[in-house]
């Protein structure tokens, strides 16, 4: 019954909500930085490209369990999830695959040496300990080099300032449990956070297209994290970091093809330690140095399949920033990386990569901004990439109108695995592969409407060529190699808008449409196979019920690009869902908070996927509470 109730409850408060909005403009001091776009602080409004920044405050009050679902709401944004807890969450930007990501954790790499992507359920940190997350859509190589092809998601934890302890923990259905502990402090110039996380599901049961019930969705994970930090004076600092998950999860497969025994063990480490220093009013530079070591052990006994493996990327960074004069600030940098893997089938391999940039922010007045960069990559497997990129923003200050515009290249490097991979099936890596290619450009404008109000609205073309496809061997169909075979152009748009109606309605919105040709067959590209889906509504809405209460609904709606004649497609093709959570705060201090919650995600209990054979979770009803002192 009190499950109906809160469905009941979030519906007629999001109609009531909808039917709210108006015009009402609030004043809201924001004091948002992103670095990510430009390796330096800039205000969100002095950024050339489009970016979307997700703070700790917009986290806190949304239903967000995890960083996918923190971000699966944001224009142009897809997390292709496989499902329960600890599955698969990969995440795409504008059409690209999730090897086309780059994902940083405080501007360290995570992406696989050997998989290419990032698995955002492999992230070792809790939601309490993130200050932000940014996301720049379009070409980064020009700055991060491979794989910033779609963007780049930076994670950025938060740099401590005062004591604070924050304890949380919920329970819900189907045995699910979590609990964390994040504590962070000062003593002088020396700063330091701990945090421990633990999660439990019992996982939910599918129908195969066999007939037959498989419910091996069982998962358990628990993190723990160390930063700290020593504050030299007030010019420098150093500062280290060491973050560790560990999960066990029954890979239960799809509904074509199930492995009710089959389960994943995960081991991961992220690593680093920087040094900033200014050295003058004009110059300042850091050094980063960072390691992220990934194992995993995968066994399905029903096939009698047994694999390890370990993936490894060690990398070192020097930057430099100096503001030459009034309007021209030049960033100058070098990196080397060091990719391996271990592979029970495979063996070992290895790859060094060194690199060299160059970026210059000009600024013309207030009103125009232009930035012009590039990055040199040398690869020992395929030799050198040339990056370059080339961004305007124009703000019309009497109307609060910016126009920006930018042209990027930007490259995917084959992987460890696609260049030796092998396995007992026949398939084969080729050492002869070469990068992908990206070519992209965005046009967009952004319409202020009042401090904590504004539409955006963007568009791309991105052509990529050169693209890694695994094809079957002449000798044996059954088994693969990939090749450079694929050449496709990703055309769209993106509408996003940002409100505070009044002082109890606020909230973000955005739609997306996608485009996807193939370039070879001029045919569409179906979201089966490419996972670019057609269109896309999503957004988060927040309601202060009183000044003790909020409610937060997160919705999206996702249409997909689908064959014809395809059999079994209805929980893919097209699906919406929503989730809601309460907040009440009981307990309001200067020295103490206490919160309690109730939530449910997928209120309508639909059955949808968004990759196709993997059904998504039922409606689940889960509570708990978070304290802070």
């Amino acid at each position: 019954m009190i499950k109906q109730v809160v469905a009941g409850t979030v519906v007629w408060l999001s109609s009531m909500l909808l039917m709210s909005i108006s015009t009402a403009i609030a004043d809201v001091q924001l004091n948002e930085v992103v670095v990510t776009a430009t390796k330096t602080e800039r205000k969100p409004q002095d950024v050339t490209q489009s970016v979307t920044v997700i703070t700790a405050d917009q986290i806190d009050k949304s239903g967000a369990s995890n960083v996918a679902e923190a971000i699966n709401k944001t224009a142009g944004v897809m997390v292709t999830d496989q499902g329960p807890l600890g599955s698969l969450q990969a995440v795409t930007i504008r059409g690209s695959s999730y090897q086309q990501v780059l994902v940083l954790l405080d501007g360290k790499r995570l992406n696989s040496a050997s998989a290419g992507g990032y698995d955002l359920s492999e992230l070792p940190v809790p939601l309490d300990a993130i200050e932000r997350i940014e996301i720049v859509r379009g070409p980064g190589s020009a700055l991060y080099g491979s794989d910033a092809v779609g963007g780049v998601v930076n994670i950025i934890t938060k740099k401590p300032s005062k004591p604070v302890t924050i304890l949380s923990g919920a329970v819900g259905e189907r045995n699910y449990a979590s609990d964390s502990i994040y504590h962070s402090g000062r003593d002088g110039n020396t700063y330091y956070a701990l945090s421990y996380g633990k999660e439990h599901s019992g996982g939910y049961s599918f129908t195969s297209d066999a007939g037959d019930t498989i419910n091996h969705n069982n998962a358990d994970q628990y993190n723990v994290g160390m930063k700290l930090g020593y504050d030299i004076d007030a010019t420098s600092s150093i500062e280290a970091t060491s973050d560790y998950i560990e999960k066990w999860i029954g890979v239960s497969g799809s509904r074509m093809f199930p492995s009710p025994n089959a389960n994943q063990t995960n081991r991961d480490t992220v690593t680093g330690m920087q040094y900033k220093q200014r050295l003058s009013k004009t110059v300042d530079f850091n050094i980063r140095v960072y390691q992220s070591d990934e194992r995993l052990h995968f066994e399905n006994p029903d096939v009698s399949v047994y694999t390890s493996d370990r993936s490894m990327t060690s990398g070192s960074e020097a930057q430099v920033n100096w503001i030459m004069n009034s309007f021209s600030v030049v960033t100058i940098g070098a990196e080397g990386r060091y990719d391996s893997m271990v592979d029970s089938s495979a063996g070992t391999h290895m790859a060094r990569i060194s690199s060299a940039y160059i970026q210059d922010e000009m600024s013309m007045g207030d009103s125009f901004i232009l930035v012009l960069g590039g990055r040199n990559d040398v690869h020992s497997s395929f030799g050198s990439e040339w990056s370059p990129k080339a961004s305007a923003r124009y703000l019309y200050a009497g109307s609060g109108t910016i126009l920006r515009a930018s042209y990027g290249k930007s490259f995917r490097a084959p992987t460890l695995n696609d260049l030796y991979f092998t396995d007992s099936y026949g398939d084969i890596g080729n050492p002869n592969l070469q990068p992908e290619h990206a070519e992209e450009y965005e046009g967009g404008i952004e319409q202020s409407l009042g401090t904590g109000n504004s539409l955006k609205f963007t568009a791309f073309n991105r052509r990529i060529s050169d693209l890694i496809i695994w094809q079957p061997l002449p000798s044996n169909p059954f088994a693969f190699t990939p090749k450079n075979l694929g050449r496709a152009r990703v055309t769209g748009t993106e509408t996003e808008l940002h409100f505070v109606a009044s002082q109890y309605f606020s909230g973000n919105l955005s739609y997306t449409q996608m485009f996807p040709v193939n370039l070879i067959t001029g045919e569409r590209l179906f979201s089966d196979v490419s996972h670019i889906p057609a269109e896309q509504f999503g957004g988060t809405l927040f309601v202060a019920l009183d000044q003790q209460t909020t409610l937060s609904l997160d919705g999206k709606s996702v249409r997909n690009y689908v064959e014809p004649g395809q059999p079994n497609m209805e929980q893919f093709k097209q699906y919406y869902t929503l989730d809601g959570k309460i907040t009440d705060t009981v307990v309001s201090r200067k020295d103490f908070k206490a919160q309690v919650f109730i939530g449910m995600k997928n209120i309508f209990d639909r059955k949808y996927e968004t990759v196709l054979g993997y059904p998504m979770p039922p409606q689940t009803f889960y509570g708990g509470m978070t304290a802070s002192f």
